[in-house]
């Protein structure tokens, strides 16, 4: 079985990869995972790089490439997956060709992926880009947002 760490890394390939794709930056990252995969011989590497051509076609010709996108996102999860089963020490050059691919993308193609996990009663938050407001069951009042987050609530309060 795979380490949570190789599954979230997977995640971030697959994400990364098709949010490239029909984008400026394309051939760049297409040739980059052909070359990861290719690791597994010249079999692998035609196979997969039939499978991205195919798949950025299929983004292309969409009318909502988001979609499109979201769709194909766990396919390729599942094939950074593989490759990382197969191959556990190419980690680092797939978190490298993550992030560069990242770095790469049009700010509105830039997916951000995160795994919060708890384990044994343990409590995880996580936010992306926004606050993290906890209500515990039992309190008599829950608490309130901080100050910055009342601002519209102030404006509406009687003087």
């Amino acid at each position: 079985m795979l380490a949570e760490s190789l599954v979230a890394l997977a995640g971030a390939g697959g994400t990364a990869l098709v949010g490239a794709m029909a984008t400026d930056v394309w051939q760049t990252v297409r040739a980059g995972a052909a070359g990861l995969f290719g690791r597994d011989g010249e079999s692998r590497h035609s196979a997969v790089a039939i499978r991205l051509d195919h798949d950025a076609e299929l983004v292309s010709r969409a009318s909502d490439q988001d979609r499109v996108r979201g769709a194909l996102a766990p396919a390729w999860q599942v094939e950074w997956e593989s490759l990382l089963t197969e191959r556990p020490e190419l980690a680092g050059e797939i978190r490298a060709f993550v992030d560069r691919t990242v770095a790469a993308l049009p700010r509105a193609e830039q997916n951000w992926t995160m795994n919060v996990t708890a384990r044994d009663h343990g409590r995880a938050y996580g936010a992306l880009g926004g606050n993290v407001v906890v209500y515990e069951s039992g309190r008599a009042d829950p608490p309130r947002p901080p100050a910055a987050d009342r601002s519209e609530e102030a404006a509406e309060e009687p003087s």
